[in-house]
C-alpha cells in the first residue's frame, strides 16, 4: 500500500511511455505527409504557372516576329549558271522557318533587320518535339544566298522553289516552345475568291497568313502586314 503523501509523487509506467511515443509519431508522420503533399502540389503549381507564362510568351514573340516580316533578297548562283539570281528571301516548309522580320528577342523592334530561323526538333529527352528559333542581324543578300543549296521545279508551274540548307543549332539557339507532341507550320494562299492553307510554300512572294500549330498546346495564328500586290 502506497502512504497517502507518495501519491502525487508517482510517475509514469513504461506502457503509459511507449503508447505516448506512439501517439507522437503517429501524429508526426501525418504532419509530415500533409506538409509533403501541400509542397509537391505547390511546385506543380508553380511549373504550370511557368508553363503558362513560357506557353504566353512563345505565342507573343511569334505574332510580333511574323507581324515584323519584310521583305528581303537573297542572291545566289544556281548550279550550272554563271551569274547571280535574285528572289525573294522565305522559307516555308512543313517544319522550317526562314525570314527576315523588323522584331528581335535581344532588341524587340528598336535594332536592324533580323534573319530569323524557326524550326522544329526532337527532345534530347523524354520523346516529343520542340520549337527553336535562331536570329542574327540579316547578312545581305549574298551572305543570305549561301543559305540556298538549289532550286527545284514547281509543281503548280511559275518559278522555280528554292531548296535551302538545313538549320543549324547551337548554344545560341534559343527554346521557344517545349515539351510538344506535334509542332507544324501552315502558309494561307489565295485561290480565286477563296483560301486556303498549305504546309509548303512554293511562291516567291509572302503567304496571306501563317498558323503554327502546337500540340498540347494552342494554336498560334499570325497575320502578316503585306499587301499581297506588292510582290
Amino acid at each position: 500500500m502506497i502512504p497517502p503523501r507518495m501519491k502525487g509523487n508517482r510517475g509514469i509506467t513504461l506502457l503509459e511511455l511507449l503508447v505516448a511515443m506512439v501517439l507522437f509519431s503517429l501524429l508526426s508522420v501525418a504532419v509530415f505527409t500533409s506538409l509533403g503533399t501541400g509542397l509537391s502540389s505547390l511546385e506543380r503549381l508553380r511549373n504550370y504557372v511557368a508553363e503558362s507564362r513560357r506557353e504566353v510568351g512563345a505565342e507573343r514573340t511569334l505574332e510580333l516576329l511574323l507581324a515584323g516580316m519584310m521583305q528581303m533578297d537573297a542572291s545566289f548562283s544556281p548550279p550550272g549558271a554563271s551569274g547571280f539570281q535574285t528572289m525573294n528571301f522565305f522559307q516555308g516548309d512543313p517544319q522550317t522557318m526562314r525570314f527576315v522580320t523588323l522584331h528581335s528577342l535581344e532588341e524587340a523592334s528598336r535594332g536592324v533587320p533580323r534573319l530569323v530561323e524557326l524550326t522544329v526538333i526532337p527532345r534530347e529527352q523524354g520523346g516529343g518535339v520542340r520549337l527553336v528559333m535562331n536570329e542574327r542581324p540579316y547578312p545581305g543578300p549574298y551572305a543570305a544566298g549561301m543559305l540556298i543549296g538549289g532550286m527545284s521545279p514547281n509543281p503548280l508551274g511559275g518559278p522555280a522553289i528554292l531548296q535551302f540548307l538545313p538549320v543549324s543549332t547551337g548554344p545560341t539557339t534559343f527554346i521557344l516552345a517545349d515539351k510538344l507532341d506535334s509542332c507544324n507550320f501552315f502558309y494561307q494562299e489565295r485561290v480565286r475568291l477563296n483560301s486556303q492553307w498549305t504546309t509548303k510554300w512554293p511562291y516567291p512572294r509572302f503567304p496571306m497568313a501563317v498558323r503554327i500549330e502546337m500540340n498540347p498546346r494552342p494554336s498560334v495564328t499570325a497575320m502578316i502586314r503585306v499587301q499581297p500586290n506588292e510582290f
